[in-house]
């Protein structure tokens, strides 16, 4: 079955694990800048607090997940395993906020991170501001309204 197929539901807390987990490994592989602190359980715990998170599955297996901080219409994180990275799974848990979604949506994308901005463009997310980190610079996306 491949990621494409992914269905996508609301997480719970038994799903705690399984997120903390695609976290650091997506984390690690795809933002070398990342300090080792910002690699871990805890960071990961710390980055959803707050947020409303959905889960992409293929089986029984969680593969990705998105993290939504509702107040702001802000999505804090979206990653998928590397392994099934490029087969629908993220556009299948956008798709799932946007249905949601009550106006715009915004997120960050690091601007060395040229795969993950290709795909936001692709659906129709645009530049509206910019910034640094401590890990470098980021972009600041937002997306008018619809669905992908």
């Amino acid at each position: 079955m491949a990621a494409g197929d992914a269905g996508i539901r609301r997480a719970g807390p038994a799903d705690q694990a399984a997120c903390a987990a695609i976290f650091v490994a997506t984390v690690g592989a795809t933002f070398p800048n990342e300090p080792p602190e910002g690699r871990t359980v805890e960071a990961y715990a710390a980055s959803v607090r707050g947020e409303e998170q959905w889960v992409a599955l293929v089986g029984h297996e969680i593969i990705g997940y998105i993290s939504v901080y509702w107040p702001t219409n802000f999505i804090h994180s979206l990653y998928v395993l590397p392994t099934y990275q490029g087969q629908g799974a993220g556009r299948a848990l956008l798709r799932t906020v946007l249905r949601a979604a009550r106006g715009d949506m915004e997120l960050k994308t690091d601007k060395g991170n040229a795969r993950a901005y290709a795909f936001y463009a692709r659906y129709g997310w645009r530049v509206v501001g910019e910034g640094v980190a401590a890990t470098g610079p980021w972009w600041r996306l937002r997306h008018a309204g619809g669905v992908l």
